[in-house]
């Protein structure tokens, strides 16, 4: 069943249905049982009925045979008495016939037992044609066949086993309508007892809602299940309060970097609007406001890529090309910034470094670790860039003798939106490394980083070797 199924099964009509649609199953299991029931004891009284009326038939004919089978059926017989409790016994030797019937029983109409087939036997057989008779008695009948030429047939109402069986099959119609009671009321208890860890999951859930530290205990859970369960709604407390508290840091972050480029952007507005009919200073506010604009824009660009590396939805148009010509161009971006920063940038990358991947989203991992390799850099420092090959792949690091990272803040810098202490005097959203670590993952790489406080740090990129890669 998919989950959308499952969804409109539990939601809806399909909700309404589940607690009556058990109570009949429940129900007809247990009218199957009382019919099965109902029918093994039928066949057991007609079985037994049917070998009583052998026995006592077979002693009646071992008594006669001699004179049943003789020369004349009418010769006198030995015991002339019917026994069993026979109503009448019918002999049909050689085309005559011989009926015995028990005293002066006179309830069947014995031109009609004349007309009984032969060969009819059976149990609870109507020998009275009319069927609303206030006796509503029933004959048990017994048909053998000692030899080709001689018929036996013999029969008795019955006194008992039938009468026995209509009391009980009157019973079990009671019981078939009791049980669809009883059926509803365990069905209903179960429903009960079913939703009670639910219920009690639910007052847990809303006393967790107003108590921001508190959790399930999955030792309090009735089974393995719902211990599974508790489990699996603790990490999802966990993740849902991790995302909040990281969500108002990013926000409180965001609105730190971006009041920057907002203040400057009004006040550049506000210049503009003083300018009068002065055509430069109206060119030259348009021109900070578009650079302001753009600053802010490219922020927001950040957060819906890394929003879209982390979700999995990020497309890679990847392709074979070389290493060392994409990042001599971001060092050619970087080189006036570097300069001005007293930075020493130095790459060791060999010729034929051949790598498989996204060149867009590649450029723009190597254009973050550059940029935070200078900004984090201290005066007239160094930034070392080198590539080799790895086993199954190729390794990338950045090697700067900057501020380092605490070992504290060390396994956080990965996070959305997160800043150590003292980056925050730093531009910057807190989303470079985050989308450095989403696009390495998206193409099945990794990212490490090893850093002494003070010292510098040393960021090393490994990307596995696509389909075509030749190192």
């Amino acid at each position: 069943m998919s989950s959308r199924r499952a969804e409109r099964l539990l939601s809806g009509a399909g909700a309404k249905l589940i607690y009556p649609a058990t109570a009949l199953s429940v129900w007809l299991v247990g009218l199957i049982f009382l019919l099965v029931l109902l029918v093994w004891i039928k066949t057991v009284f007609q079985q037994t009925i049917m070998d009583e009326l052998r026995s006592d038939l077979d002693l009646f004919l071992n008594r006669n045979r001699s004179r049943l089978f003789g020369s004349s059926l009418y010769a006198p017989l030995a015991e002339p008495a019917i026994p069993g409790d026979f109503s009448f016994i019918r002999v049909i030797h050689q085309g005559e016939y011989l009926f015995f019937s028990a005293g002066t029983e006179s309830d069947f109409d014995h031109r009609r037992l004349a007309r009984l087939d032969p060969k009819l036997d059976g149990c609870w057989l109507r020998l009275d044609d009319n069927k609303e008779s206030e006796q509503d008695k029933r004959y048990n009948i017994i048909s053998l066949a000692p030899d080709d030429n001689t018929v036996i047939q013999a029969g008795r109402p019955d006194r008992f086993y039938y009468r026995l069986y209509r009391k009980l099959n009157s019973i079990f119609m009671f019981a078939g309508a009791g049980w669809l009671v009883l059926a509803l009321l365990l069905t209903y208890l179960s429903f009960r007892l079913s939703q009670k860890p639910l219920r009690d999951l639910h007052a847990v859930l809303t006393e967790i809602q107003d108590d921001p530290e508190k959790q399930l205990d999955p030792a309090l859970a009735p089974s393995s299940h719902y211990r599974d369960i508790f489990t699996q709604i603790n990490r999802i407390i966990g993740q849902n309060r991790h995302l909040v508290k990281e969500l108002q840091d990013g926000l409180d972050h965001l609105a730190h970097d971006l009041r920057t480029p907002m203040t400057r952007l009004r006040s550049v507005a506000e210049y503009g609007l003083q300018a009068g009919r002065d055509t430069h200073k109206l060119q030259e506010a348009l021109s900070d406001c578009l650079e302001e604009s753009h600053r802010v824009l490219a922020m927001l660009d950040i957060m819906m890529s890394v929003a879209e590396a982390e979700s999995g939805t990020m497309k890679l148009n990847q392709e074979d090309f070389e290493l060392k010509p994409q990042i001599e161009e971001i060092l050619h971006l970087y080189e006036y910034l570097a300069e001005e920063e007293g930075i020493t940038i130095t790459a060791a990358i060999g010729d034929n470094l051949i790598i498989n991947g996204d060149r867009t989203r590649l450029s723009q991992v190597w254009a973050n670790l550059t940029d935070n390799g200078i900004k984090y850099n201290r005066k007239n420092g160094r930034l070392a860039i080198e590539a080799e090959p790895a086993p199954d792949g190729l390794q990338v690091s950045f090697t700067d003798t900057g501020i380092g990272i605490s070992e504290q803040e060390r396994p956080r810098i990965w996070e959305r939106l997160y800043r150590g202490d003292r980056s925050r005097s730093r531009q910057g959203l807190g989303l470079g490394l985050n989308y450095v670590k989403a696009v390495v993952d998206a193409h099945g790489g990794s990212i490490e980083v090893a850093s002494t406080l003070n010292q510098g740090s040393r960021f090393s990129v490994f990307l596995p070797r696509g389909p075509a890669t030749d190192v």
